[in-house]
């Protein structure tokens, strides 16, 4: 009798160390992303030399159009997410997978460019066509930025952080 309550303890710590574990992840998942996004906000004011009403007028449109982005892409990582496990626990990927997954990639690089269109529309009535061409030229120089760093802490050399310019 004593051995099952010490095991159902074990049990019951082990589950409980697991979901606080988890929370913690979440949690930090979260806080990395909230940082990334004032960081980009950062970038891109400073960058456009955004004044008090064109921050107020634009940042918004900005962030939905990142955040229908991200949901246009949400399917496509998730298959991507079950080659990548398929291949890891050595399962066989089929051919018609593969293809299932490039003809959906092109799908949302479609979407995302009728997103694009759409929202340039909407920029237009806030900013200049001159601050429009800054914004495009700023996403690209903040994502690669975020390559670059990525790319340092994946090879273990990660740059130091400041906070500043990305």
């Amino acid at each position: 009798m004593k051995k099952r309550v010490v095991w159902m303890m074990i049990v019951c710590l082990a589950a409980f160390n697991t979901a606080i574990f988890a929370q913690q992840n979440d949690e930090n998942r979260r806080a990395r992303f909230e940082k990334f996004k004032s960081e980009r906000v950062e970038f891109l004011t400073k960058t456009m030399n955004l004044t008090d009403d064109e921050k107020a007028a634009f940042l918004p449109l900005s962030e939905e159009l990142q955040v229908k982005k991200f949901e246009a892409n949400k399917t496509l990582r998730g298959e991507i997410r079950k080659i990548r496990e398929a291949k890891k626990n050595n399962q066989e990927v089929s051919e018609a997978d593969y293809k299932r997954v490039i003809d959906l990639g092109i799908q949302v690089k479609q979407s995302e460019l009728q997103l694009d269109i759409e929202y340039l529309s909407k920029f237009l009535k806030v900013l200049s066509p001159e601050k429009v061409f800054l914004y495009q030229q700023a996403e690209q120089q903040f994502g690669r930025t975020v390559m670059e760093r990525r790319g340092g802490a994946e090879r273990g050399n990660a740059p130091e952080r400041s906070g500043k310019g990305h």
